[in-house]
């Protein structure tokens, strides 16, 4: 078949095609009278003319598509009435990247590097045809494998998954944002491991002063009342060198001898008392003649 013709086949086909096709499935358009090495070089000259007409023939999602161009968008979306294109949302992101970049991966996995439950938002990057089941891994329990999916090229203008920005290309594209974001984690855990932020050291000294001036306006207080219970350094009589009330040692002796006298002296008074009525009584009974 002849390029020219070859060309017109190829380009009318991309127009019909809903999805990309890739350059296996137009060879067998063809039936066998082009090459795939043809069929790349046709598909290569129909990009370079499209790229100054309104519409454009791009690689994607390994395939080969037709297409608009950026900058009709508002316009395409006026009449299909639709006001913005489909999002996605913080946590669909985060596990759709996980997936491309990590891919195959398990459901627990991705919850392990996101530290959250991951089964709702890929369900739902499931019914979207972003994502899809690989199989089962070859571990206890077997678990589902997940990887993306042609959509997901599609969705994003890749080509195929090797398209995808490296880390490198992450940090040329927002400059110092994430050198300074590195900076600042790294300066926070080395203040004070286990917190996010350092603490305030000057609010610390201030509550230590105000705990200080209350206790001194406590000890002042104690003072005018007549005096605190406890004893200070300044105390002229500790309680060990202050005498006791009822003397020294050999007064109290000498107070108990004295009591334990006068208690035997008590006693034999008592004792010669009662002899003499014994005896008076005893002469009065001789004298009574009955």
């Amino acid at each position: 078949m002849e390029p020219d013709d070859a060309k017109a086949v190829i380009e009318n086909i991309l127009f019909v095609a809903d999805s990309p096709l890739p350059t296996a499935k137009i060879v067998t358009v063809f039936g066998g009278e082009m090459t795939a090495e043809e069929v790349t070089s046709v598909l290569g000259d129909l990009a370079e003319e499209y790229e100054e007409r309104s519409l454009r023939i791009v690689e994607v999602a390994e395939g080969w598509r037709m297409q608009t161009r950026p900058e009709y968008a508002p316009w395409i979306a006026t009449f299909f009435k639709m006001e913005k294109g489909q999002k996605l949302s913080r946590a669909s992101l985060e596990v759709l990247a996980i997936v491309a970049y990590r891919q195959p991966i398990t459901r627990t996995e991705m919850e392990e590097i996101r530290g959250v439950d991951c089964g709702g938002v890929l369900r739902g990057l499931i019914d979207k045809g972003l994502v899809k089941t690989m199989g089962r891994r070859r571990a206890p329990g077997k678990p589902m494998m997940y990887g993306t999916t042609s959509k997901f090229l599609e969705f994003f203008g890749l080509a195929r998954l090797s398209d995808l920005p490296t880390l490198d290309e992450f940090r040329a594209e927002l400059g110092d944002a994430i050198e300074k974001l590195e900076a600042a984690q790294a300066n926070a855990e080395q203040a004070q491991p286990g917190l996010p932020f350092d603490t305030d050291d000057t609010a610390d000294d201030e509550i230590a002063e105000d705990e200080s001036a209350d206790s001194e306006n406590i000890d002042e207080h104690q003072a005018e009342e007549g005096g605190s219970e406890y004893l200070t350094e300044d105390d002229e009589s500790p309680l060990e060198d202050q005498p006791s009330e009822g003397g020294t040692d050999e007064e109290h002796i000498h107070v108990e001898d004295a009591t334990e006298d006068a208690v035997e002296e008590n006693v034999e008074d008592d004792t010669v008392t009662e002899q003499v009525s014994l005896n008076e009584s005893k002469v009065e009974n001789d004298q009574d003649p009955r």
